[in-house]
């Protein structure tokens, strides 16, 4: 038991010590032009390495371009930029690696079972994922919900004689998020010299809205044949106002549906919690290395199908 302890608190000792020394390295001066850029440039863009005298690259950088040069970072990267969370994907690895070893060690020392700490840990590994796909998906929930309003602002300015480039940069003024933060880096990539289309194919892949796409191929066809502008937006804001207005009624009608596929995937992990508090003996017995362990295992594989069945019956697209 003594040995175990130990090795616990060298793991928990190791984590603090490398959560540590990634702090004291995001404080160390880095390059000025690319803490600069970074903000505006287009996820397509990559920035152009610092030179030495521009200041040393911090340890989370240089693994960052060290992975990305193997293509292992551009889909978490990508995910990252549209959940609007402001980490670099060494600083998500190690979170999901502490999500997995704190838990895992905490629990082998207190029950004695490493296999329940592992299951724990699993689950700890893959909620830093969870939560970038909700954030990403409410993200680009609520900036198409804002779309035809941000279309509105963009075809009065239109029709009130400013440019395109002036008409998106009043969005970023008068539109609510996270439209405003969308428009705002739009607009000030423009600045920086990136073409508006290129600007916007940036903002398609970083929000990940078919909405965005349509008005998007809208801009591309007014560049290379000309027109009204303003009342082709304006009939494209009426569209997607319909959808919408659909999608919300959907949202109603299978709000029930959705609500006990949330119950049926959290009711049997919260019951089997509750029991292991109560009779801790009687759970652990189930994650012995034996013919039960696959009445625990069973019971999470159904869950999480019912789960995902439920859910794909009631993903009525429009």
């Amino acid at each position: 038991m003594i040995n175990l302890l130990a090795l616990v608190a060298a793991i928990l000792a190791g984590s603090a010590v490398l959560l540590l020394v990634l702090g004291l390295n995001r404080l160390l001066p880095g390059s000025a032009v690319d803490e600069r850029l970074e903000a505006y440039a287009t996820m397509s863009m990559p920035l152009a390495p610092a030179g030495d005298g521009e200041g040393r690259p911090a340890l989370d950088e240089r693994l960052n371009s060290y992975l990305s040069r193997r293509g292992l970072t551009g889909r978490i990267a990508a995910d990252l930029a549209r959940a609007d969370v402001r980490l670099t994907v060494i600083e998500f690895l190690l979170i999901k690696l502490l999500a997995l070893v704190v838990p895992w060690a905490l629990l082998w020392v207190l029950t004695g079972q490493p296999l329940t700490g592992l299951l724990l840990g699993a689950i700890g590994f893959f909620l830093p994922d969870a939560y970038v796909r909700l954030r990403r998906r409410r993200r680009s929930q609520e900036f198409a919900l804002q779309l035809p309003d941000t279309l509105a602002l963009i075809v009065s300015a239109l029709r009130a004689g400013f440019s395109l480039q002036q008409a998106m940069l009043n969005v970023s003024k008068e539109a609510p998020e996270p439209t405003a933060t969308e428009f705002r880096r739009l607009s000030q990539e423009v600045q920086l010299g990136v073409p508006l289309i290129t600007a916007l194919e940036g903002m398609v892949r970083r929000v990940d809205s078919p909405d965005l796409e349509m008005i998007v191929s809208v801009f591309k066809i007014h560049a290379r044949v000309g027109g009204n502008l303003a009342q082709v937006l304006d009939t494209v804001s009426t569209t997607i106002r319909e959808r919408v207005r659909l999608r919300r009624e959907v949202q109603v009608i299978t709000a029930q549906q959705r609500y006990s596929s949330y119950v049926l995937g959290v009711l049997p992990l919260a019951l089997a919690l509750i029991l292991f508090v109560l009779n801790p003996d009687y759970m652990l017995g189930m994650f012995q290395w034996n013919i039960f362990l696959c009445i625990p295992v069973g019971a999470f594989t159904m869950s999480v199908i019912g789960f995902l069945v439920i859910r794909k019956i009631v993903a009525i697209k429009i």
